[in-house]
């Protein structure tokens, strides 16, 4: 059985409001996703059908959509965010959990189990964020600056272009599909000022290096093939600094695999974390 719970928790007076379904007779632990800056708790449909059966779930809203919030005390929001999920972990009253983790949401669960290691039962991350180039910084205050001056198509096409490759040399599955998809989404969020100001935030920022290395905790790391935005050899790297972690890449993806194969980023959930059968990847 099944029950849909929403709750808020405050940690250094920073909301954060979580969707739980909690499963009455789970086979593991909790899973907790988290994801891009946009990413809300409503946003993981493509998840529920396989981790519900197994274990309860757990989908996270990013404080607020205040920038400042999200900032918090350090230059990047990474230690309150890394905060909040603590809150919720706590909250949720599990002695360990599974954390899955893409993008921004990479960067948060990373830190969570490099600060508390024995409250996590496993952890996937994808997409680990690297340091933004120059070159991608200026185009997506460019983008901003459309969103701000009212331009929602020309802030829709440029964040589109960003965040894909669009290097025809390299097949990228659903390449199309997903331009299509980003743009709608990024016209609806630049008629949201604080949705702007928050990407402006997270996207625009120079963050500090990801701390590396972890021990204890049984890791997978997994990238497009070609990810422009975190290249694969990086991740790849940064992997091994992770003591007993797996390396796996979809071929044939950038950043925005999620959206471009969420079948096999399902299997992957699946399969590492709630031992079902493998997933497809290589």
């Amino acid at each position: 059985m099944i029950q849909e719970h929403i709750r808020t928790v405050d940690v250094h007076g920073v909301s954060y409001t979580y969707r739980l379904m909690q499963h009455s007779a789970p086979t593991t632990e909790p899973v907790i996703v988290l994801g891009g800056v946009l990413e809300g708790m409503y946003d993981w449909a493509y998840l529920e059908e396989a981790v519900v059966p197994r274990a309860s779930l757990v989908t996270v809203d990013l404080p607020g959509l205040e920038p400042a919030a999200f900032q918090g005390v350090d230059q990047d929001g990474l230690d309150t965010l890394c905060s909040g999920l603590e809150g919720i972990v706590d909250d949720l009253g599990a002695d360990r959990v599974n954390l899955y983790g893409y993008s921004l949401g990479a960067a948060v669960t990373l830190q969570y189990a490099q600060r508390r290691p024995e409250r996590v039962a496993r952890l996937l991350i994808g997409g680990v964020p690297g340091q933004v180039t120059k070159e991608l910084t200026t185009h997506l205050r460019n983008a901003v600056d459309r969103a701000r001056n009212g331009d929602a198509n020309g802030f829709a096409d440029l964040m589109a272009d960003g965040l894909l490759c669009l290097d025809e040399s390299h097949h990228v599955h659903r390449r199309e599909l997903t331009r299509g998809y980003l743009r709608r989404f990024m016209r609806n969020a630049a008629r949201v000022p604080r949705k702007v100001d928050l990407l402006a935030t997270a996207l625009t920022t120079r963050r500090r290096p990801l701390r590396e290395g972890l021990a204890g905790v049984p890791t997978m790391v997994f990238s497009g093939e070609h990810d422009h935005l975190h290249p694969r050899e990086r991740l790849q790297a940064f992997a091994a600094t992770i003591e007993g972690s797996r390396f796996v890449t979809f071929p044939d993806c950038d950043h925005m695999l999620p959206l471009q194969r969420p079948e096999a980023v399902t299997s992957l959930v699946a399969s590492f974390l709630l031992d079902a059968p493998t997933a497809d990847v290589r």
